[in-house]
């Protein structure tokens, strides 16, 4: 007698078994390691923003007169020993500071600001206690809107750090 083959299938045959389960767990793990990338990327954004803004209320604090005549109606930072930007900037190096200068207009001013905001930089706020001639303290508010890195993340997120000093007497 003469046996026909079986046309049974082997239900323990695993082959592809590995690649459906790799393509199920993959974007998954993916999207967890971006998303680790992109949320590591915006605390270092956030805490650099609260460094530039302790550096800028400390020079804000050290400078005796923060204001001086530039022009008729413009009462800018003197910038002496050195900028708040320059401060700003040399304590949050990778983030992008705004390089306008933080100017008033009135001659007694309690506020600086720089005369135009830019999108994607830093941009400074500086009141003063008093009048910023004399202040008795400052405080620096840093404004930034950072942008995430990964395609879900691409959102845009408002940050913002203020410090306060007190003026240093001479």
């Amino acid at each position: 007698m003469r046996m026909r083959p079986s046309l049974r299938v082997n239900r323990r045959d695993e082959t592809g078994a590995t690649l459906v389960e790799f393509a199920l767990v993959a974007p998954l793990v993916f999207l967890l390691i971006f998303g680790l990338i992109g949320g590591s990327y915006l605390a270092f954004q956030n805490a650099s923003l609260h460094d530039g803004a302790t550096a800028g209320a400390r020079m804000a604090s050290i400078e005796t007169s923060l204001v001086t005549q530039d022009a008729p109606n413009q009462y800018c930072e003197s910038g002496s020993p050195t900028s708040i930007e320059q401060a700003v900037k040399g304590a949050a190096p990778l983030v992008k500071v705004n390089p306008a200068p933080l100017c008033a207009t009135s001659a007694t001013p309690t506020e600086l600001t720089q005369g135009q905001t830019v999108d994607g930089d830093v941009n400074i706020t500086v009141i003063c206690g008093g009048t910023c001639d004399a202040p008795t303290s400052t405080t620096v508010t840093l404004t930034f809107d950072a942008k995430g890195i990964a395609a879900p993340f691409g959102l845009t997120y408002h940050m913002t750090a203020t410090s306060q000093d007190p003026v240093l007497s001479p």
